[in-house]
């Protein structure tokens, strides 16, 4: 596609989820799925999140120390 052309306007970018599951945390850290749940929890307590809130990607990064790109690539 030449630079001028108005269809490069509309490259499509990839779009990255807000909210992170337990299922989404067995993946990226590679546990069982109710090791991933005890971790999910602990992260929505130490975030005093109640339990109609979501636990956002962002948080989870944070939380583990673990740099957000590399978690988003994960997903």
């Amino acid at each position: 596609m030449p630079i001028g052309d108005p269809a490069a306007l509309f490259v499509m970018t990839k779009k990255y989820r807000l909210c992170i599951s337990p299922k989404d945390i067995a993946l990226v850290l590679d546990l069982s799925p109710r090791q991933a749940q005890r971790k999910y929890q602990q992260v929505k307590d130490a975030y005093g999140k109640a339990r109609h809130q979501q636990l956002t990607v962002n948080e989870f990064a944070e939380y583990y120390g673990l740099p957000l790109a590399d978690v988003i690539e994960r997903l």
